[in-house]
Parts: C-alpha cells; structure tokens; sequence
C-alpha cells in the first residue's frame, strides 16, 4: 500500500469585490460649559403688622356646653313594716329600718315574728297544736373606707314549738316509758360578727378579707353550744393568675350531750378545727382553671387530719353561649348541734351526731344560654361520704344502738353508714317577656349505702317550679310548685315510706302607690295531707293576707 499522496499546501488565493471607503464619527465634548460668576448678591426686604383689627360681618353661634343628664333617683325610705294573719291562727309581722342613701354608712336593724298554732290531725286520730313560733331582731351595718369596706351584724334569734308529733308518751301505756319525756322546746341564739374587706385599686397589691364571728346557742332542757370562728383569705395578682390562700379556724364547745359511747356517757364536746386552702387561680380568656389543696386539722374530742383535693376548669367552650365546668374537691363537716338541730327541729335535746368525712367530690355539667332571656344548667356529681347520718325515730335504748324493738318516741336520733351519692341536677331560667319569668330545678339522688337498707328520709328526687308575672304595673302573681318525691323511714322497725309531697302555692300583690301594697300568699292550694318528717303532719291549706308599708 503507498502512503498518502503528498500536497502542495502552501497556495495564495486572491479575491476582488468592490471598495467601500468609511469615515470615522468625530469625538465630542460631553460635559456642559460651567460659567463662573464672580459677583455676589445680599438680599434686604422690610415688614410691617397692620394694627387696626380686620373688621367682618360674620359672627359665629354661641354652642351651649353638653351636659350628662342622669336617671333621677327614686326614692328611698327608711322604714318598711309589713303585716299579715291567716288561717291556723297564723301571724306575721317584719319591719325594716334603713338609713337613707349614703357613700360612707349603711346602718339598719330588723325585727320579725311569725307564729302558727292551729290544730293538726295525727296518725291516731288526735289533734295537735303545734305552737310554732320564730322571732328575729338584729342590727347590721357596713362603713366604706378608702381601702376597703368593714361591716357587721348583731342578732338574737328564738324558736319555740311543741313535740306534737306522733307517738307520744301517753299513747304508749305503761309498758313502755318515753326515753325523753319532754313536750315543749325552745332555741335561742346570740350572736355576732364582723368583717374587713380590702379594696385596693393598685392590682398588684395582695386583696386580703377577714372575719370574726360568734354564736352562743341553748336550748329549753340542757344543751349549750359556744361557737367561734375566724375566717381569713389573702389573694395577689401573678401574670394572668392570682396566688391564694384561705385559712379558718373553728372552735366549738358543746356542754349538755345526752350520748353513750360503748359503756361511756358522753355529756361534753371540744374540737378545734383549723382548715388551710393554698391556690392558684388562671384567668384567661376562655379558661377559668383552679389548683388547690385544702387540709383539715381537728384537734379535740373529734381528732382527725385529712387532705383533699381543691381542683376545679371552667371552660368557655362558645363564647357567651356555652361553657363546660368540672372539678374536685372534699371536706370534713363537724356536725355541730346547731346545724342539726336547725335541720331537724324535732331531734332529741343533746343528739350528738358525729363528724362526716365527705372522701371526695367529683362534679362537672354544662351551662349556658340559649339566648339572653333563657339560660341553663346541668349538673352531675358523686361523693364518696363516710360516717353519713340518717334521722330516725329514738327508743328506749342508747341513741346509737341498734334497733331491735318498735320505737316509741316522737323525737329523732340518728344512724351512720358509709355511702356513695349520685346526684343529678338541671336548672333552667326563662324570661318569656318582659312580664313573665319562669325558673325551675329538678334534682335526682341516688344513695349507695354500706349497712343500712335505706336512706332514711331522703328523698329520690326534688322538683321546684317558679313563677312570676306582671299582670298590670300593679298587679303581680306568684306561682310555685314543690314536689319531693317519697322518702324511706323506719318505723316500729320494719321499712315503710312517707307519701310523696305536691306542694302548689299561688301568691299577689297589688300596689296601690309607693306607699301601700297588699299581698296574700296561699300556700298548699290543694291541701295534701304530708309528712316532712315521720309523724309530724304539715299544715293542709293556709293563707296569709297582709299589708306592706313603707314610710
């Protein structure tokens, strides 16, 4: 094979076309010609204000100053005395003195009396006279101070009845003797108290209330109670919170108890209680929320220490409709005679009723409203109590022994039991115009009981219906209707069942002027025969015509 041919590359090549002579631009001056001027110029001018005033023809209206103008004031008056009387030998009497309207005082004193003595048919056929009498007369007053408000009250309270009740002594025979043969009864309380409100406007400064108050109680045959309580509560703001704390304390002397204890007979109770509740409170916008813990120290004849929990959320689920609410909480009530006896005024003179340790309280519901005439609420809660009474009839064994024959006492003691307590709750508050308010609260109780096999006395269920309409700007009725569904109680040892009660009350009052109104209440319109308590028979239809004065 022969290599490559070899070339000749090394060529010239000449080409022709036409000439096309060009002419280049001439440079140019881009800056402008600056001129420079030697000379200078000083500015001088003169002025002169005009002195004689611009006369015009236009005068500009006067515009009167604008003036708030109130609501007036009505009228007050300081005394207010109302009158009545009814059936059953039924009086009535209130009066009401106040001062007139003052920034620094309010002062006043109040005296009432009601009394009832008409006869009442009794399960035997026999009629009683229950001689029912209430009276009141106290002086109030409160003093507002740049930093807070102090106020007070003294009173003397009296009640006075007869054990009317069924069985009696002299129904029994002479087998039986009447453990507490008397027939008659009489309370009275004296009492004080006083309270200084702090009202600061710095809010970082701690808001702080304390109170002091003090009860004498006795009766007509041997009990005398000496209360004394000190209540104290301090709060400060902390960001969007507030710190607190609530402390009390509660000394009680009881002398002229009529209880045995095992082969001990108890006349005298002591105890000191003193109860500390630190806090935290959340405020926000839609969250109401609340830590706590609340401890009980008793010191005495009823020492105990507990702990329980103070915890409570309040959520506004739709703002201004709807808001869900739940919580937790406990507390260990004393039992003092006077709170049981002002529930049950037919107990024993020197029942002592021991303390109820209440474990726990879990509640929660809904509330809300419907629309701004309509609002409601639902409640569920349940406790876990320990050591809860129940009232039943006394015989002639100790209080607290065990019922093995028939009672033959009209007077009450108690019997204790460990129990668990559903309650269910709705409320509901309508104002279907501007004349006619309604409001309503049903009430459902279920008792889980340990020992006994019932809840003496305690209803299943409660229904309270209230109304109001304004007829003419004169005439106003009242209506109501009180239901209590049936109630166990043990009589003569064996279980049986008080009636169901249905309760309907009407009521007026016609105001003639500013000065005059009259009234009448009817109470029990349909006369049914029930028992609030075994034995004692209410009153069956009665009334109360009266007049209200204000002077």
């Amino acid at each position: 094979m022969q290599a490559q041919e070899q070339r000749d590359l090394n060529k010239e090549i000449q080409v022709r076309t036409s000439y096309q002579p060009k002419i280049n631009k001439a440079s140019r001056i881009g800056e402008l010609p600056v001129i420079l001027d030697t000379t200078s110029f000083t500015p001088n001018f003169t002025y002169f204000v005009l002195t004689r005033p611009l006369s015009v023809a236009f005068t500009p209206a006067v515009i009167p100053a604008a003036k708030i103008v109130g609501e007036p004031l009505k009228p007050i008056y300081s005394s207010s005395l109302s009158l009545a009387g009814g059936n059953y030998s039924s009086l009535f009497g209130d009066y009401r003195f106040n001062n007139q309207r003052s920034k620094t005082t309010d002062i006043g004193f109040h005296l009432r009396h009601y009394s009832t003595n008409g006869k009442l048919k009794l399960e035997n056929g026999n009629k009683e006279k229950p001689d029912w009498v209430e009276q009141l007369a106290e002086v109030y007053g409160s003093a507002y101070l740049e930093e807070g408000e102090l106020s007070g009250r003294v009173f003397y309270q009296h009640l006075r009845y007869n054990y009317f009740g069924f069985p009696k002594s002299e129904d029994v025979g002479d087998i039986w003797q009447d453990l507490f043969p008397y027939e008659k009864q009489k309370q009275n309380i004296f009492g004080l108290s006083a309270d200084f409100q702090s009202n600061l406007k710095d809010a970082e400064k701690p808001l702080f209330d304390i109170g002091l108050s003090f009860n004498h109680f006795a009766d007509d045959i041997a009990v005398k109670e000496n209360d004394l309580d000190i209540d104290a509560k301090a709060k400060i703001r902390h960001g969007d919170g507030f710190w607190s704390l609530l402390s009390k304390f509660e000394y009680f002397a009881i002398d002229g108890l009529n209880h045995w204890k095992g082969d001990e007979f108890i006349k005298e109770r002591k105890t000191l209680k003193w109860s500390i509740n630190p806090q935290y409170l959340l405020q926000t916008g839609r969250l109401n929320l609340k830590l706590g813990a609340h401890a009980v120290l008793a010191m005495g004849d009823d020492s105990k220490t507990k702990i329980y929990p103070d915890i409570s959320i309040d959520v506004n689920a739709v703002d201004g409709i709807l808001s869900l609410f739940a919580g937790i909480d406990g507390d260990l009530e004393m039992n003092k005679y006077k709170s049981i006896a002002k529930e049950n005024s037919f107990i024993f003179s020197g029942l002592n009723v021991l303390p109820s340790n209440k474990k726990y309280r879990l509640y929660g519901g809904v509330k809300g409203s419907i629309s701004s005439k309509a609002s409601f609420s639902l409640t569920a809660e349940y406790a876990a109590i320990d050591q809860q009474y129940f009232f039943v009839k006394t015989d002639i064994y100790p209080p607290d022994a065990v019922f093995f024959l028939p009672t033959y006492s009209n007077k009450f003691g108690v019997l204790y039991d460990d129990i668990s307590l559903l309650k269910l709750q709705a409320e509901a508050n309508i104002e279907w115009t501007d004349r006619l308010k309604l409001n309503s609260k049903f009430t459902f109780y279920h008792y889980s009981l340990n020992q006994l096999a019932d809840a003496w006395h305690k209803p299943q269920f409660e229904l309270n219906v209230n109304g109001n309409y304004q007829f003419t700007k004169e005439l106003n009725f009242k209506v109501g209707v009180n239901i209590i569904g049936e109630r166990p109680v043990l009589y003569s040892g064996q279980n049986q069942a008080l009636d169901a009660v249905y309760d309907f009350n009407v009521g007026a009052n016609y105001l003639f002027n500013e000065h005059f109104t009259t009234f009448v209440v009817v109470n029990n319109l349909f006369a049914d025969r029930y028992y609030r308590w075994e034995g004692y028979p209410s009153q069956g239809f009665n009334f109360l015509i009266g007049v209200k004065i204000l002077f």
